[in-house]
């Protein structure tokens, strides 16, 4: 038998509630072409959400007719996927999510995307904009 393939995918989005289950199953579908089990498939679908939603309501500042992209890769053992903005790029130090401890809704997205995924990276891109980098590797058992 073969290895299954390496999967790729662009698309190109605007920051629109509309398309998070588009999100969401395609950061699904990625997870289980690399080869993740269905606990974890689960909270990289909730991490990439957090991700594009952060886009829409940091980024745009809720704006929803402004482009987002995003990249997926999936070869066996790996995912990566990329959330590609064309706002104002943000200092990394300055994301933070709120203490734990402080219970209350929100906040807690930065939180998730780094205790979910082995890389969350947030980088200046060719437009001004920032590239949040998420990847994860299959654990081995």
């Amino acid at each position: 038998m073969s290895a299954p393939p390496e999967v790729s995918v662009d698309a190109h989005l605007v920051s629109h509630p509309r398309f998070i289950q588009f999100v969401r199953l395609l950061a699904g579908e990625g997870a289980s072409l690399a080869g993740f089990a269905d606990e974890d498939r689960d909270r990289i679908e909730l991490a990439v959400v957090e991700g594009f939603t952060n886009v829409i309501r940091h980024g745009y500042g809720g704006k929803t007719d402004q482009r987002v992209d995003i990249r997926l890769e999936a070869p066996p053992g790996r995912l990566r996927i990329e959330l590609v903005d064309w706002a104002t790029f943000v200092d990394p130090a300055k994301i933070v999510s709120r203490p734990l401890d402080h219970v209350r809704p929100g906040g807690l997205g930065v939180h998730l995307m780094k205790s979910t995924m082995d890389v969350v990276d947030y980088l200046k891109n060719a437009h001004g904009g920032t590239t949040l980098v998420l990847e994860k590797r299959v654990s081995p058992t």
